[in-house]
């Protein structure tokens, strides 16, 4: 059973703004929190709330919390399956049920000495993220990748979905500055219409684009399928599917190759695992990605990440583009676009440099 739960806001500039087709980002905004079992023992969680994705504010992420901790607090820490079902029988942020869900599996791995990744499956022992370059003119964009490249990474993926003409110029300049080897992902955030994604994906084909990422709106289901149909390259539903149902829904279409998952859409670890298993049973691959989480939500995206055999895609770097890291010791690790969460307990963060959270408020 849970003690108390305490609240922080957690604020990180970014390097450079990062631009989608959705809008401009300067910084990452969210709420970390900790909670304290009766046993003294501390399981971390945060919460990194997107408006264009999921509709929700930190305010709403807040008055959520606080909502959701009432009616979990007297749960044991090890029946996730019921904090799952509780959460979802309330409306809310989340993002919020995300946090509560990553700081119940903290604890539970603490609690029987385990990593989380082992609990879920142990798969495998490291993942290879890609690193995401944001909209920016095409020169600009083929600077920065081959940047990152000089830095050792091997897959990029570039965000498109302003301007059909430019989005190919872009894949276009890329390529000639860092040449065919690295793997080059293509994520649309929606930006295209049926018409455009398909004249902009088969030309971006030429230039050897593994996969093609939420090309049009995210409930224009009919019109993914008939990108899916007409395409030369895998389609990636993203913001469209965000619940169990959801997956259903697109996979009956026949609209996808690959779903990615991202816990702050999935409510969670354990929200995560029932997309992966109608993924998987449907012959669909899938995909881990990312909001705007510091290192505490990566590390929980990691551990997922190599729990699993059917998660066989990576983009898990919104940390990487932060100025600062909130974790001190322990975590998911980075060298050279490999990641890896070791043998440590739970999620495997050690110490948090608490100086950079503001605490907001304490629930008992």
């Amino acid at each position: 059973m849970i003690k108390r739960m305490d609240m922080f806001f957690l604020e990180i500039p970014l390097y450079e703004p990062f631009t989608i087709s959705l809008g401009t980002s300067i910084k990452s905004t969210n709420i970390v929190i900790r909670l304290v079992s009766k046993e003294g023992i501390e399981g971390w969680g945060e919460a990194s709330p997107s408006y264009s994705v999921l509709g929700e504010t930190i305010e709403a992420v807040k008055e959520s919390l606080g909502n959701f901790y009432r009616k979990v607090r007297d749960l044991e820490v090890d029946e996730i399956e019921k904090l799952y079902d509780v959460l979802m029988k309330y409306p809310g942020s989340p993002s919020a049920k995300a946090a509560l869900d990553m700081a119940f599996f903290d604890l539970f791995g603490k609690m029987v000495s385990k990593p989380i990744f082992k609990l879920l499956g142990g798969y495998r022992e490291h993942i290879e993220t890609d690193i995401t370059i944001g909209i920016m003119e095409p020169e600009e964009q083929a600077k920065r990748a081959l940047r990152f490249i000089n830095q050792g990474f091997r897959i990029l993926k570039i965000k498109l979905g302003l301007d059909p003409e430019k989005d190919i110029e872009r894949i276009k300049a890329i390529r000639e500055t860092i040449g065919y080897e690295p793997v080059i992902r293509v994520d649309a955030n929606q930006g295209w219409s049926v018409e455009q994604a398909i004249y902009v994906i088969n030309k971006l084909a030429e230039f050897e684009v593994e996969l093609i990422e939420q090309p049009v709106k995210w409930d224009d289901i009919r019109g993914l399928k008939k990108v899916h149909d007409e395409s030369s390259l895998p389609i990636v539903a993203d913001e469209s599917v965000k619940t169990p149902a959801d997956a259903i829904n697109v996979i009956e279409a026949d609209a996808v190759d690959i779903i990615n998952i991202k816990l702050m859409k999935s409510r969670g670890i354990w929200g995560a695992l029932k997309i992966i298993a109608i993924s998987e049973a449907a012959g669909v691959k899938n995909m881990i990605g990312c909001m705007g989480e510091s290192r505490i939500g990566i590390t929980a995206g990691v551990h997922i990440a190599q729990a699993l055999k059917n998660i066989v895609i990576y983009d898990l770097d919104s940390d990487l583009l932060l100025k600062e890291d909130i974790v001190s010791k322990g975590g998911a690790s980075i060298d050279k676009g490999v990641r890896k969460v070791g043998d440590t307990p739970g999620l495997g963060i050690q110490s948090l440099k608490e100086d950079m959270l503001q605490l907001v408020t304490t629930f008992k």
